[in-house]
């Protein structure tokens, strides 16, 4: 079993992390005094930081944590490699921020395009009295992300192997009488048996209602004839994992082959033209194009798939939006659907590492069409 808090894994450098994002950063025209970090999954990817409350505030020479004391020890642990600043409890957090980066000199200071309004509302006072200066600087750590590197590749290969195992444990689940939500449950007390966590709102819903790409569980029990899917991934040591797959309770009908059969030749070539060079966008079309060959063009409603890795929607992936090169070390889900409203819908997903030259499963559990119940 893996603590959720063993961050500081062999081999892993999230100094240098923080080092190339500096280049990234202060390398170009114009740039800012320095970067401040609040995001949750970026300060995890720069410092190992697994809490929920924090900040990284990085010049060209200099860094600091800044934190409050709820996670003043546990920033100590997690985050060895700098100075850390913790809030007093009585003081607003942005007070602290201004006057640690006024003592640095800073001037003006870059923020990440993510950060909410809320949180530049709060700034607003403490900056204008320590003189300071925002300037956005789009999202570098995320372009930082969407590359893994050995460490992160092999979390992420440990996560889609917890996924695997949890799709085998549950089925003999896939049977009449079953209710959706008994699924859903087991799949969480499963992963979590693997000092693992649900990476997300596990998904498992059956017969007309596997027509809702995001349909909640319910008490509604598996009959004959139904279409089952189930949607889930576990989140271990900081990296997720994500898969769906689509069963039938007892014999399939014509109607549940023919959408099987699209969604599964969809997933098959779409996988087989991803490898380095490729834009995401073509690989979503060629997706489509093969569902729509085979009549269904109509009920596929979302993007093919997207980056996986610290979040289960960890940036660009394969979008109609998605019109720079695939490049090796990228980890993507691919997960064509059809969806017919009134009868149910398919989804198969799988987890993918592009290679040098190609593309490498990450989760392995059965593709083919399952009748199950019998």
């Amino acid at each position: 079993m893996v603590s959720q808090h063993q961050t500081q894994a062999a081999g892993l450098s999230y100094a240098a992390r923080r080092a190339k994002l500096r280049e990234a950063v202060f390398g170009g025209k114009n740039p800012p005094d320095a970067l401040l970090i609040v995001g949750a999954g970026n300060l995890f990817y720069l410092t190992g930081f697994t809490g929920s409350f924090g900040a990284l505030l990085l010049t060209p020479d200099a860094e600091r944590f800044l934190t409050g004391g709820i996670y003043a020890t546990q920033a100590q642990g997690e985050v060895a490699d700098m100075p850390i600043v913790v809030n007093p409890v009585l003081k607003e957090f942005g007070e602290t921020v201004a006057e640690t980066a006024q003592e640095l000199g800073v001037r003006v200071l870059g923020v990440e395009s993510s950060v909410s309004l809320a949180w530049l509302q709060g700034m607003r006072k403490p900056l204008r009295k320590a003189k300071l200066r925002l300037k956005p600087v789009g999202a570098p750590v995320e372009k930082l992300r969407r590359i893994k590197d050995a460490n992160e590749i092999a979390r992420l290969r440990a996560a889609a192997h917890i996924a695997d195992a949890t799709y085998e444990h549950i089925q003999r689940l896939f049977q009449p009488e079953i209710a959706e939500w008994d699924i859903a449950m087991e799949i969480d007390f499963y992963i979590r048996r693997q000092g693992a966590y649900p990476a997300f709102d596990t998904i498992a819903v059956s017969g007309e209602r596997t027509a809702l790409p995001h349909g909640k569980p319910t008490e509604r029990r598996l009959q004959k004839g139904d279409f089952v899917t189930v949607d889930f991934g576990a989140r271990l040591d900081g990296y997720c994992s994500d898969m769906t797959r689509t069963v039938v309770i007892g014999s399939a009908s014509p109607e549940h082959r023919r959408l099987y059969t699209a969604v599964l030749d969809a997933l098959n070539r779409a996988i087989e033209a991803i490898r380095p060079g490729v834009k995401g966008k073509l690989i979503d079309t060629l997706a489509r194009q093969t569902i729509e060959s085979h009549g269904l063009g109509d009920y596929f409603v979302h993007s093919l798939g997207h980056s996986v890795g610290i979040a289960v929607h960890d940036g660009a992936g394969l979008s109609f939006r998605d019109k720079k090169p695939l490049e090796a070390g990228m980890v993507l889900t691919v997960e064509p659907g059809v969806y017919v409203p009134g009868f149910g819908g398919v989804r198969l997903e799988q987890m993918v590492l592009v290679t040098p030259d190609g593309c490498e499963l990450l989760t392995h559990a059965p593709v083919a069409l399952r009748e199950c119940g019998e």
